[in-house]
């Protein structure tokens, strides 16, 4: 018997490709140029470290950043921050949805803060401690209105219960807003084996990726963490956006996966953030990482 790693070149070239696709998985391509934004917002330094948006109305997006209890109205037309809302100390805040004149926001260990009147000067804060942790990593959240909750996109560990690890896969719980808890049980789980399959096939260093996993090199579960998660106005599909590994998917409301694209480093420096504009526009946020933060918006292709 010999291993993998006594095989030559070809032969390990070919069980590559044999892992390349999987058929249950009906992939297409996103409806969006995302290696060709239609603008660039650069933000100011306070939010270097944006972690979060939401669309706030017309021309304006709500953003949060890390580290501080701030909520951020960013004006694309001025091109600046138009007011500031506190609503708590510092603490690592990672997304923020936007439901009528209520603010949402979420902390990596799954604490979500319901914000009342952020737009006014009497700011109501209500806490809501969850059933996620900090071994969850709770980045992303997005109203979703068809069942009025918020979907949490965890980083981390997918388990809240030990005995349902659930390995192999990332979660996606939702919080209830009526009965003001979150639901024991993912409402979607992310088979990560299938988002590798998925990558970029025609891309060499994706070929080159996938050998370094087969042959033990680096971490098969490592390449997709959700950083954020938004809903399609208009198609009711699930986007989801990682920092790690530079990936966006797109998942049906069944939570099959429908696509899967790399995200050209050079643009994307540390994609965090992303929403969509009622017509549809898609916006992500990315940290500044030593340098200025900045929100990329991108237009529906015509052609699709």
């Amino acid at each position: 018997m010999f291993g993998l790693r006594s095989l030559p070149a070809f032969a390990i070239l070919f069980v590559l490709m044999s892992f390349c696709r999987s058929p249950d998985i009906d992939y297409k391509n996103s409806s969006y140029r995302l290696n060709n934004p239609d603008q660039r917002f650069t933000l100011p330094a306070s939010l270097e470290e944006i972690s979060g948006i939401s669309w706030a109305g017309k021309g304006k997006l709500a953003c949060i950043e890390d580290e501080n209890g701030m909520i951020y109205i960013y004006g694309f037309e001025q091109e600046k921050v138009l007011t500031k809302a506190e609503f708590g100390k510092g603490g690592d805040y990672e997304d923020i949805s936007i439901v009528k004149n209520t603010a949402y926001v979420l902390k990596s260990n799954g604490h979500i803060f319901r914000v009342k009147n952020f737009k006014k000067d009497d700011v109501k804060v209500k806490l809501y401690k969850t059933l996620l942790s900090n071994k969850n990593d709770a980045e992303g959240m997005a109203y979703d209105s068809s069942e009025s909750r918020l979907l949490i996109a965890c980083k981390g560990s997918p388990s809240i219960d030990k005995e349902k690890p659930y390995k192999g896969y990332r979660a996606v719980y939702a919080f209830d807003l009526e009965k003001e808890k979150l639901l024991e049980e993912p409402v979607y789980l992310i088979d990560l084996r299938k988002v590798d399959s998925y990558r970029d096939q025609d891309n060499f260093t994706q070929f080159s990726s996938k050998l370094a996993r087969i042959l033990g090199i680096t971490d098969p579960y490592a390449n997709f963490r959700p950083s954020g998660i938004a809903i399609h106005p208009l198609t009711d599909e699930i986007y989801i956006v990682s920092s790690v590994g530079k990936l966006l998917i797109v998942l049906d409301r069944e939570g099959f996966i429908l696509g899967v694209q790399a995200l050209d480093p050079n643009l994307f420096r540390q994609p965090e953030g992303i929403c969509f504009s009622p017509e549809g526009d898609l916006y992500i946020s990315n940290e500044g990482k030593g340098g200025k933060g900045y929100i990329l918006k991108f237009k529906p292709n015509p052609y699709e």
